[in-house]
């Protein structure tokens, strides 16, 4: 047991590790004020709603199984069935992803793109001052991004 969990922190640290290089997308134009963006994305994301509907189904995911050989101490050998994951239903909708693309159509029509940016190292967040992105500062190739509680974020270009 004691080594299951050693593995267990070991692969959630690696995890939270490896999650915080992961680049960030954000919609973005030049000099535009985030919450223009914020309003903008909010009325593509109710006209998206509104063209594609949520279309909920359920299916069925079936239990998983693996096959282990028992040998007894006199010889006698047999197979065994053991579950490894019990089977589910579970309820999604169908229509999500095309939900998302009539989302970023719209989105583009008003003149938004959607911008992936790496998060900062370390050393660029101890020497910024964080306060949050109002007005999209241009970027190139060197901006990063750094996440702030709340769902909001500053684009620093070091």
């Amino acid at each position: 047991m004691t080594g299951n969990r050693h593995v267990w922190r070991w692969t959630m640290g690696l995890i939270l590790a490896l999650s915080g290089c992961t680049p960030v997308s954000v919609y973005y134009q030049e000099g535009a004020e985030v919450s223009r963006i914020d309003s903008a994305l909010t009325q593509c994301r109710v006209t998206a709603l509104e063209l594609v509907p949520v279309n909920e189904r359920r299916r069925y995911i079936p239990p998983t199984y693996t096959y282990r050989n028992y040998c007894s101490a006199p010889g006698a050998c047999y197979t065994r069935r053991i579950l490894i994951n019990p089977g589910y239903w579970e309820t999604y909708d169908a229509n999500e992803g095309l939900r998302a693309e009539a989302t970023q159509t719209c989105m583009s029509g008003s003149g938004f793109g959607r911008v992936s940016l790496p998060q900062c190292s370390p050393e660029v967040v101890e020497r910024t001052t964080i306060t949050r992105t109002r007005v999209q500062p241009p970027i190139t190739d060197k901006s990063c991004i750094i996440r702030i509680r709340g769902g909001s974020y500053q684009i620093v270009t070091p």
